[in-house]
């Protein structure tokens, strides 16, 4: 009895230990599960953390080089702007790896559709120059005008037709005695629905090659002769009703209007960033849209 008592007991003995053995296997298991899971999310957020600051750093970095090339290219746009230079230059070392590079070309000069760089909003006047400028003093050379009789003038269809832009147009000129005058028109492809006394005759579509309005402007209907005594100096021109891009055309050529200038700064990354200039010709002040002084007389 004694004997299968101790035997009992080793075999309690045994399985308990059994017991315990897979217990602290299990226990350890877990543990290890447990450890895996959290080097996982660990190493997962150490790399999320790495690469946001890695993309972090890039960004600023481009940031940075976007800066200096924006910056490089500015100070081209103001050395061309204090130079006056009509001409290309070559690259400019600004800075250490900084470089700008500027190129300045004419606005009009030659025959054909000379447009507006932008759209005209409405009740806002822009200048077209029909005489030409001194390019160093800005001051007129009347020597050399735009002297024909007439001129198509176009403006963009962007609305619908209830609220496309009419054209009211003043024309800038002086007669043989020195006495400067003002002409004016006024045209409207809707006229007839609005009411309003402005010219619709002659409006064609697809004007200047661009699907705008076109109106022949004849300036000897005007009582002008530039073929003859008087000198055109300018076309003031405004749209009404809506906003419009406004353009030219001849056979003969469009005097400059002024210049172009674009300037590129790069940097020794290879970053780069380019700004544009539009630098036109003073343009007379508003007054002159309604009156025209001169030394001896006043004309309307």
């Amino acid at each position: 009895m004694k004997l299968l008592a101790k035997e009992r007991e080793m075999y309690n003995n045994s399985r308990m230990r059994r017991i315990n053995a897979m217990k602290n296997s299990f226990e350890q298991g877990q543990i290890l599960l447990i450890t895996l899971l959290v080097l996982t999310v660990a190493t997962t957020i150490a790399l999320s953390l790495i690469g946001r600051a890695t993309i972090d750093l890039s960004m600023s970095n481009q940031l940075e080089e976007s800066t200096r090339a924006f910056n490089a290219a500015e100070a081209g746009i103001e050395q061309a702007l204090q130079s006056g230079s009509e001409t290309a230059t070559g690259p400019v070392t600004l800075t250490s790896g900084v470089t700008y590079e500027v190129s300045v070309n004419s606005i009009g000069g030659q025959p054909g559709v000379f447009q507006l760089a932008r759209k005209t909003p409405k009740n806002v006047t822009e200048t077209i120059w029909l005489v030409n400028h001194d390019p160093t003093t800005g001051a007129l050379d009347e020597t050399r005008v735009f002297d024909d009789n007439t001129l198509s003038l176009c403006w963009s269809q962007e609305e619908a037709p209830d609220v496309a832009a009419a054209l009211e147009v003043t024309v800038l000129y002086k007669d043989n005695l020195n006495e400067y005058h003002a002409a004016r028109m006024a045209v409207d492809p809707d006229a007839v629905t609005r009411n309003n006394n402005f010219d619709s005759s002659g409006i064609t579509l697809d004007g200047c090659g661009l699907g705008y309005y076109e109106k022949q402007v004849d300036f000897t209907t005007l009582g002008i002769s530039p073929a003859g005594t008087d000198t055109l100096l300018a076309l003031r021109i405004r749209p009404i009703y809506a906003d419009a891009t406004i353009a030219i055309d001849s056979a003969s050529d469009i005097p400059q209007q002024g210049n172009v200038i674009e300037s590129v700064g790069r940097t020794g990354t290879g970053v780069s960033r380019k700004v544009v200039v539009y630098q036109q010709y003073r343009a007379p002040l508003s007054v002159f849209d309604s009156v025209l002084f001169s030394q001896s007389s006043l004309s309307h």
